[in-house]
């Protein structure tokens, strides 16, 4: 076992609050980092023994892979590497008052190369001493005689990582799409395509993975490939990245098959067996990919996938899979936007909303002040647009994914095609592989279709995050009096779908709710309507608003 892993599968002793890597908050990890070990880097911290009364992280034990911080309330902060370290010494001294009770005091020394010896007792409040002095020994005894200590990111993304482990992560995912007909089919191809987008290969490599798709005959051994994973991965990274390879594999295997039947394949088991992945961890990943899947098809809002993720957070914790593992190379709908699903996993939305919510209607803040602008974005409806903005964000990395994807496709249309040519210039005694090559290129084409679906689909729900669901009619017809503006009403209006809902009281009303089968075309003239008459913006949006009610009281009076 290295000293790393030591380290992690053994602070827990240490006191009743420890934070092992990755589940580690950010508010947690910065404290503990600005009160104890200022200017390291937080990619190092391997776990962090919490002493602080108030549970901030800002006193306790901080470890790296070679070193440990210590803070104890009040006092100054140390550190000691671990190489400089000969042994630690736990001590107890009985002392017996006059009123004969026995007091016992706890005391840890370190001892330093050069003869020097220093007393920890102060800095330990709340920390177990003796497993304190039990866990140094166990570093330094894990460390070897050489002694040895090495500190290695712990979180590391895949696209960070060299390309022989990028490439290697990639063929074994090639093994399983080809393991069930001893092929790849197209829209597995494209999935595949995406995850390459993502970890950001070069044209070179991409030429190696994709003849490597083709050659049946040129697979390489899942063990070998393991094995060079386990050899090169940063080892602080790899639990992550195995859990993150089975969780892709997973994505793939529901394209063709029931989620249900996962236990059936033997690929997936043995794979799943030899990183010693429980079962329960697998149905969480399932459940992971559910919610993703979700988020999009059911069009949830910022609230409701906030509300998921904390769910998914909870049970990822009850069954020991770190949120990083999970979404650390794949997926939201596949393998093709997992810069916003990471965002997600943190549970930290203000950074990725930013101040977009503020930008509109800006002059409304300035007079009515920032309590009342929200009240009249909630009277409005417009609060209920602005709750959209986590599935924008990641309908637009869909899109840029998809699109580059597309691109890639586009360049190996063109070299199989030039393959396909050369290959007919040879003659007739090349017909099998002229054969072979042109269900390639059909396989292409395929891939790029469906990769041209993906992203039509996700602008007209980009587009359509953006359009309220419900029609306020009295507003549009304030917005659309003028003679100019008529047309555009009985456009606005096609494009809603008229329902009658029953209300409290029993009466039944007419709503309009949008119509979520038109065309990307369709949505894109309904957003630019919208927008020239004022419907979208705060100030005008709650002035007609206003102005259409008061005319429709002060007619139902006269009438």
């Amino acid at each position: 076992m290295s000293v790393e892993n030591y380290i992690k599968e053994n602070a827990s002793r240490l006191c009743a609050k420890v934070y092992v890597v990755p589940d580690i908050s950010e508010k947690i990890l910065n404290n503990a980092i600005s009160s104890m070990a200022p200017g390291i880097n937080h990619e190092y911290v391997l776990a962090i023994a919490d002493s602080s009364l108030f549970g901030n992280g800002k006193n306790g034990c901080l470890f790296l892979g070679d070193s440990v911080y210590i803070r104890g309330m009040l006092e100054k902060p140390q550190s000691f590497k671990f190489e400089a370290i000969t042994s630690a010494e736990y001590k107890t001294t009985r002392k017996v008052k006059d009123n004969g009770k026995v007091d016992v005091s706890e005391e840890v020394i370190l001892h330093i190369d050069g003869g020097v010896d220093v007393s920890l007792n102060a800095c330990l409040m709340n920390i177990n001493y003796e497993e304190f002095a039990k866990m140094i020994n166990g570093i330094l005894e894990t460390s070897g005689e050489d002694k040895t200590f090495n500190t290695t990111a712990q979180t590391m993304p895949l696209e960070s990582m060299d390309r022989q482990i990028k490439k290697a992560y990639l063929k074994i995912i090639c093994n399983f799409a080809s393991s069930d007909d001893n092929m790849i089919d197209s829209q597995e191809y494209a999935e595949i395509l995406s995850l390459i987008v993502r970890i950001e290969l070069d044209s070179l490599d991409r030429l190696e993975l994709r003849n490597y798709m083709y050659e049946t005959n040129c697979k390489e051994e899942n063990a070998d490939l393991v094995r060079y994973l386990k050899e090169n991965v940063p080892e602080g990274s790899f639990e992550i990245i195995k859990k993150s390879l089975l969780k892709d594999m997973i994505y793939l295997f529901r394209i063709k098959n029931d989620y249900a039947n996962w236990p059936q394949n033997k690929f997936f088991t043995t794979l799943q067996q030899q990183f010693d992945v429980k079962d329960e961890q697998i149905d969480l990943m399932m459940l992971a990919i559910k919610n993703d899947e979700e988020i999009l098809a059911q069009r949830k809002n910022d609230s409701e996938i906030t509300k998921s993720m904390k769910e998914i957070a909870a049970k990822a914790g009850a069954v020991g899979v770190p949120l990083a593992a999970i979404y650390f190379s794949g997926s939201v709908v596949g393998m093709s936007a997992a810069g916003i699903t990471s965002g997600l996993a943190t549970l930290g939305m203000g950074g990725i909303l930013g101040l977009s919510g503020m930008v509109t209607g800006i002059g409304v803040v300035v007079i009515v002040g920032v309590g009342a602008y929200k009240g009249i974005k909630k009277v409005t409806g417009l609060s209920d647009l602005e709750n959209n903005k986590q599935r924008e964000l990641m309908l637009q990395a869909i899109i840029k994914n998809a699109q580059k994807s597309l691109n890639y496709l586009i360049e190996d249309v063109n070299e199989i095609s030039k393959q396909l040519m050369k290959e007919i210039e040879n003659g007739t005694q090349s017909a099998i592989k002229i054969e072979k090559i042109s269900a390639m290129l059909g396989m292409l084409s395929k891939g790029a279709q469906k990769t041209t679906e993906k992203i039509t689909h996700a602008e007209i729900e980009s587009i359509m995050a953006q359009l309220p669901p419900k029609l306020d009619t009295v507003r549009l017809k304030e917005l659309t009096k003028d003679a100019t503006k008529e047309k555009f009403m009985a456009f606005i209006l096609a494009c809603y779908v008229e329902t009658e809902i029953i209300a409290d009281d029993g009466g039944a009303r007419k709503i309009y709710l949008l119509n979520d089968k038109l065309t990307l075309n369709n949505y894109e003239q309904l957003y630019s309507i919208f927008d020239n008459i004022g419907y979208l913006n705060v100030s005008s949006a709650a002035f007609a608003s206003v102005k259409g009610t008061a005319k429709n009281l002060f007619r139902d009076l006269v009438n």
